[in-house]
C-alpha cells in the first residue's frame, strides 16, 4: 500500500520533535489548515510539482507568507522521504516563492505615549490586569512573546529573568532578560496567584483593543520588540542592543560573560529610564 502525505507528515513531525524543534505545534497547524485538506490523502509517489505549485498559488492569493511556509514545509518533508527511500525526487523544488518584504513597523514616541495612556485606563478593569502587565514586560524588555508567557516567578534571580528551553537555545544557553528598576517595581506590586508571572499565553485581545482605541494601525505584538530595539539605539550601542534582545553571537566566549552581564544590567537600566522619560508627559 502506497504511503500518503498524511503518513509522511507524521514521520516528519516525529523527526522534528526528535531534533528538538520548538515550533512543531505551528507546523502541525499549518499542515492541518492548508495542506491536509488538499493533498493529505494523496500517495506521495503520485504528487508532482504541479500539485504543489497549484497549492502554493491558491494559498498565495490570500496569504503569501503562509504559502511560502507551506512550500518550505513540503520541501523538508520530501527531503525526509528521499532519505527514507520513499521517493526518488522532491516535487517541492524549483517553485518560486513569493517576495517577502521585511516589516519595518515601530511604535513612534507619540504612539507609545497614546498606548501607555490607554493601558493605564484599561488597567483599572481587572480583566485586563494580566494583559497589561504582559504588554509592559514586552515594552520594557524587548523580549519575545513566548519568553514572557513561559516565564515563572522562580525564573527571577535578583534583576535577571533566566529562561531555559527558549526559542533560540541551540547553543544550550539560558536566555537572560535583564530587568530594569521600572519592571522590578511593577513585579513587586503583582499578586503571585500562579507559578507563571503573567499567567496567560498572549495579550493579543487587549493589544487589539488598545490599538483600536488609540487609532493605531498595523502594529503586531512582535513589533513591540522592534520598537524596543529602536528606542534602545537612542541610548546604547547596536551590539549591546543585540545582547539584550538575545541575539547571541556563537563566538562569544564564557570568558567575557561577567563583563557582558554587568554592561547588560547597566544598559537595561538606561533603556528603562529612557522609555520612562518618553512617557513622562502622561
Amino acid at each position: 500500500m502506497k504511503q500518503n502525505l498524511n503518513q509522511l507528515f507524521k514521520l516528519y513531525l516525529r523527526d522534528l520533535k526528535r531534533r528538538g524543534c520548538k515550533t512543531t505545534n505551528k507546523i502541525n497547524q499549518l499542515y492541518d489548515n492548508n495542506i491536509k485538506p488538499i493533498l493529505g490523502d494523496k500517495p506521495i509517489t503520485d504528487i508532482i510539482r504541479g500539485d504543489i505549485a497549484s497549492l502554493h498559488l491558491i494559498i498565495s492569493e490570500r496569504a503569501p507568507f503562509v504559502a511560502n511556509n507551506i512550500l518550505t514545509t513540503l520541501k523538508a518533508m520530501f527531503n525526509l522521504a528521499i532519505t527514507l527511500s520513499l521517493v526518488e525526487n522532491n516535487p517541492a523544488t524549483h517553485i518560486n516563492k513569493n517576495r517577502e518584504n521585511k516589516r519595518k513597523r515601530y511604535l513612534t514616541n507619540k504612539e507609545l505615549i497614546a498606548v501607555v495612556r490607554e493601558m493605564n485606563r484599561l488597567q483599572k478593569n481587572p480583566i485586563y490586569k494580566k494583559s497589561i502587565l504582559f504588554i509592559w514586560l514586552l515594552i520594557l524588555t524587548g523580549a519575545r512573546k513566548g519568553e514572557i508567557a513561559q516565564a515563572k516567578w522562580t525564573d527571577i534571580h535578583d534583576n535577571k529573568l533566566i529562561i531555559k528551553n527558549h526559542k533560540n537555545d541551540r547553543l544550550g544557553e539560558d536566555r537572560i532578560i535583564y530587568l530594569s528598576p521600572q519592571i522590578l517595581g511593577m513585579l513587586d506590586k503583582t499578586t503571585k496567584d500562579s507559578d507563571y508571572i503573567v499567567g496567560i499565553k498572549s495579550p493579543r485581545r487587549a493589544w487589539h483593543t488598545i490599538l483600536k482605541n488609540c487609532n493605531i494601525d498595523n502594529v503586531r505584538l512582535h513589533d513591540i520588540r522592534h520598537s524596543y530595539a529602536s528606542w534602545s539605539l537612542q541610548v546604547v550601542k547596536l551590539a549591546d542592543v543585540g545582547e539584550l534582545l538575545g541575539h547571541r553571537d556563537q563566538a562569544t566566549t564564557q570568558r567575557y560573560a561577567h563583563i557582558h552581564e554587568e554592561k547588560s544590567i547597566e544598559n537595561a537600566n538606561k533603556i528603562g529610564n529612557h522609555i520612562e522619560n518618553l512617557i513622562t508627559d502622561l
